[in-house]
C-alpha cells in the first residue's frame, strides 16, 4: 500500500513539473520583456541667432537636416521606464533666410551661417500612459508616451569659406575667444535638457514602430558660434586672416553657403538707411557708409538671452528583447 502511494506521488510531483515548465515557456513567449533595442531616423531643426525662435514655423523648416541613432530601454514595470541613447544629429542655419522679412535686424546683412554634426549621448526617464501588460500579447496596439532627461553633447560648427572650404570655427575665435580681454574659447562640449512626446505602434509579436518628437535645450548659445560682440579684426589678427575673414561676412557679394548673389539683398537694406542706394541703382551698396559701418568692434554679433537648441522627429523601429528563463533547482 505504501509503495503504491510513493509511486502515485512520484506520478502526480513529475506531472506537475511537465505542467509548469511547460507554463513557464508558454509564459515566456508572451510575457511582455523588459528590454528593448530600438534604431532611430529622422530629421533635425536649429534654434538660435541664425533661425530665430521669433519664426518657429521658418526656423523649423528653412534648415532640415538629419539625425540617426540607437536606444536601449528598460522598463521597470507599470508605467516608468529609463532609456539610454546615443545620435548622432546634423544642424544647421543660414542668415539668408532673413531677406525680405519683418524682421528689420542686421540678421540678413550679418551673413553668418554654419553647420554643426552633433554627438549626443542621452539619459532619459519614459512614462507610459498605458500601463505595462503582464503578459506580452496583450499589450496594447497603441502606447502614447512622454520623454524627458538629459544630454551630453559633442560638438564643431564648421562653416564655408568665400572660396567654398568647410573649416571649423571654434579654433578661429571669432569673436576674440582666448585673446586678452575677451572671453575664454568655448568648450566642444555641452550639457541639454531634453523633452518630448511619442507613439509606439505594435507591429508583431518582437517589434513595434515608434514615432517621437524631442526638442533639446542645450546648456551652450555656441552650437553656432555666435553669442557675444563684433572683436576688433586688429586683435583677431592674432588668429589668423581667416578669423578676421569668417568674423565679418557682411560684404561678400555671395553667400558662400548655398551661392546665391547678396547684391539685391543688401542694395534693399542699404536702401533703408540711405535712400539713393534704392533710386540710383549704379551705386554700389557694399561702398555704402552703412555697410561699411557693420560689425564694428564692440555691437552686437549675437545674443545670449536664448541658448541654442535643436527640434528632432524620428521614427524607431523597436525590437523586444525576450526575458531568459531560469529553471528552479531540485
Amino acid at each position: 500500500m505504501l509503495r503504491r502511494i510513493v509511486i502515485n506521488f512520484r506520478a502526480v510531483a513529475a506531472a506537475i513539473m511537465v505542467l509548469f515548465f511547460m507554463s513557464a515557456k508558454a509564459q515566456n513567449s508572451y510575457k511582455v520583456p523588459h528590454n528593448t533595442l530600438s534604431f532611430a531616423l529622422g530629421s533635425s531643426s536649429y534654434y538660435g541667432d541664425l533661425s530665430s525662435y521669433s519664426r518657429p514655423i521658418q526656423s523649423t523648416l528653412n534648415e532640415i537636416r538629419w539625425n540617426v541613432g540607437g536606444y536601449y530601454t528598460h522598463s521597470f514595470g507599470g508605467h516608468w521606464s529609463a532609456r539610454l541613447g546615443l545620435r548622432y544629429v546634423r544642424i544647421a542655419g543660414n542668415d539668408i533666410h532673413m531677406l525680405n522679412t519683418n524682421d528689420k535686424s542686421d540678421r540678413y546683412i550679418r551673413n553668418l551661417h554654419f553647420r554643426n554634426d552633433i554627438k549626443e549621448l542621452s539619459v532619459a526617464g519614459i512614462y507610459d500612459f498605458n500601463k505595462a501588460a503582464i503578459y506580452y500579447s496583450k499589450r496594447n496596439a497603441f502606447s502614447p508616451y512622454l520623454v524627458g532627461g538629459i544630454n551630453f553633447l559633442l560638438h564643431n560648427p564648421v562653416a564655408k569659406t568665400p572660396s567654398g572650404d568647410w573649416v571649423s570655427l571654434r579654433p578661429l575665435g571669432t569673436e576674440g575667444q582666448g585673446l586678452a580681454g575677451y572671453d575664454s574659447p568655448y568648450k566642444a562640449w555641452a550639457g541639454a535638457i531634453t523633452g518630448g512626446a511619442g507613439i509606439k505602434i505594435k507591429l508583431n509579436e518582437k517589434f513595434d514602430l515608434g514615432l517621437e518628437a524631442l526638442f533639446q535645450y542645450s546648456l551652450t548659445d555656441y552650437l553656432d558660434d555666435v553669442n557675444g560682440k563684433y572683436a576688433n579684426p586688429n586683435d583677431l589678427i592674432a588668429n589668423g586672416s581667416l578669423s578676421v575673414t569668417m568674423a565679418n561676412r557682411s560684404t561678400e557679394l555671395v553667400d558662400a553657403y548655398s551661392g546665391k548673389s547678396r547684391i539685391d539683398g543688401v542694395r534693399s537694406f542699404v536702401a533703408q538707411y540711405e535712400p539713393i542706394y534704392g533710386a540710383d541703382l549704379s551705386l554700389n551698396p557694399f561702398t555704402s557708409r552703412t555697410l561699411l559701418n557693420f560689425g564694428s568692434p564692440g555691437s552686437v554679433r549675437g545674443t545670449s538671452k536664448l541658448k541654442d537648441s535643436y527640434m528632432t522627429l524620428s521614427v524607431h523601429l523597436i525590437y523586444h528583447l525576450p526575458n531568459a528563463v531560469r529553471c528552479p533547482s531540485y
